[in-house]
């Protein structure tokens, strides 16, 4: 059997005794039940003040750990040490260093036409409902034109480049979320903000247009200010915010444009609409940087098979979120301590089961996948099992609200195995099976060429990015969902025939 390095560590993090007792309500006679009301607790805890929002590489992201990982060793789970580890980070699986951004209230954005004489700070926009700071951005205080760059894109051999004929140095670029129809390739949100670096914008401005994607309408994302990163650690970025598309048009109507206007052109004539417009465009915020760490939490259930134990299936949920920012708490609840309830309750069921699985299954708490996938991609260089020994990942992200059904992409599997899963718990039309998600903790996993399963709950998340995203909020009967579907899938990847 393949052998890593274990340690078994008591950890500091007090349960509310109550609440804990009552989410381990007693079973019904036959199969063991999903206890909803203890997700909903660990939900609850997860999204209190006390773990400040979860951000990685701050206290509350430690804390949320050290809770974690307190639950997986209660469960009976084994914490999984990485050899390189030194002994004082050996309880937390798998750590490295981070430093967390923090954006300070109070913020100040403005738009205003060029010709006329209004005051650069005067506060026109408001943080939350007008616009919000990217949360890595570093401290700005500048007035500037803006440059409208269409959807931010410049890929030559695409012969799609809204960079063309165009000059941002010195100057904020404004781009749109998303791609034009006509582009092909998969386009992130830190891939443009680099491009509009190497351009030389100072700045940048983004938002979502009136003309949704398939994908942004099925998610409600409307045109609301999303909470975000614009790069990885090691790409400090340039100062940037996200805008509400309402309130922008507002500003454009000033000088006869509208963002309807612009996304149309940008879609019908890619790479060929950007210019400069008559505004300017006021940025004003301090930000701060504080050393932390990154941690992933792993506990293991060994497989009992002496040949199929050798091989693993990974469940994984990343935990973090976005802190404390602005003066406003990101409580992260559907996003992702829906996905962290879920996985700690599968993990106590297949425990509590008399039938121990025949592969092994390590479960992880991923960390800082809003920065950029980090935990993911971490745990991929570093992996505490063979990869090519890893039969399947499976991710969970958004399981907290929705209609009731479940979105699942499968890459490398048989996409059968999804309704095969389903069928037992009574779940079969409830499934919609895709392909490949463009985001998530599973694609360093897929990139690595791991089999990968992506479950989330399907509808509209009406709070994604939002310091809505509360518990109460939640929908138990989805949670109940993912979690059902997701232990009979787990079951038949460790428990083959």
């Amino acid at each position: 059997m393949h052998r890593v390095s274990l340690v078994l560590v008591i950890f500091g993090v007090a349960l509310t005794s109550t609440a804990y007792g009552q989410a381990n309500q007693a079973p019904v006679r036959g199969e063991k039940p999903i206890l909803i009301n203890r997700m909903m607790v660990d939900i609850r805890i997860l999204c209190s003040q006390n773990f400040q929002g979860r951000q990685a590489g701050t206290n509350g992201g430690d804390k949320s750990a050290r809770f974690v990982a307190e639950r997986f060793e209660t469960l009976g789970l084994t914490p999984v040490v990485q050899k390189n580890e030194s002994p004082s980070q050996k309880q937390w699986g798998q750590y490295s260093s981070l430093s967390a951004t923090k954006v300070l209230f109070p913020t100040l954005v403005n738009i205003f036409p060029i010709q006329t004489q209004k005051e650069a700070t005067s506060a026109s926009l408001h943080v939350g409902k007008d616009y919000l700071p990217m949360f890595d951005s570093p401290a700005v205080n500048l007035t500037l034109p803006i440059v409208f760059v269409g959807y931010g894109i410049s890929d030559p051999a695409q012969s799609m480049d809204d960079y063309y004929a165009v000059n941002v140095k010195n100057r904020i670029a404004l781009f749109l979320r998303g791609k034009p129809p006509v582009y092909s390739q998969w386009i992130t949100h830190e891939e443009k903000v680099q491009t509009a670096q190497e351009k030389g914008a100072a700045a940048f401005l983004t938002v979502t247009g009136p003309l949704l994607s398939r994908y942004e309408a099925r998610k409600g994302l409307e045109q609301i200010p999303l909470a975000l990163y614009s790069s990885t650690p090691e790409n400090r970025p340039i100062p940037g915010a996200w805008l509400s598309g309402t309130s922008l048009d507002q500003q454009l109507a000033t000088i006869h444009e509208s963002l309807d206007s612009l996304q149309r052109q940008a879609n019908e004539n890619p790479g060929q609409v950007s210019r400069p417009l008559s505004l300017l465009a006021h940025l004003s915020w301090e930000s701060r940087q504080k050393p932390g760490a990154l941690i992933n939490v792993l506990g293991l259930i060994p497989g009992e098979d002496p040949i199929l134990g050798e091989e693993l299936i990974l469940i994984g949920a990343h935990r973090d979120h976005f802190g404390e920012q602005v003066g406003m708490l990101f409580p992260g609840a559907d996003d992702n301590a829906s996905g962290t309830a879920v996985i700690t309750e599968i993990a106590r069921r297949i425990i509590e089961e008399d039938r121990k699985p025949k592969r092994s299954i390590l479960f992880v708490s991923f960390d800082g996948e809003e920065r950029g996938l980090l935990g993911s991609k971490h745990y991929v260089r570093n992996p505490v099992w063979p990869l090519k020994k890893t039969v399947a990942m499976i991710n969970l992200d958004h399981v907290g609200v929705g209609n009731g059904n479940l979105t699942v992409g499968v890459t490398r599997l048989d996409k059968s195995i999804v309704q095969q899963a389903a069928v037992p718990v009574g779940l079969a039309g409830k499934i919609n099976v895709y392909g490949y998600f463009p985001g998530g903790d599973h694609v360093p996993f897929f990139e690595s060429e791991v089999p990968t399963i992506t479950v989330v709950s399907a509808g509209v998340h009406p709070n994604f990015h939002q310091p809505s995203d509360t518990p109460d909020t939640i929908n138990p009967d989805v949670l109940k969902t993912a979690a059902s579907f997701t232990l009979s899938l787990l079951n038949i990847l460790a428990n083959p025939s």
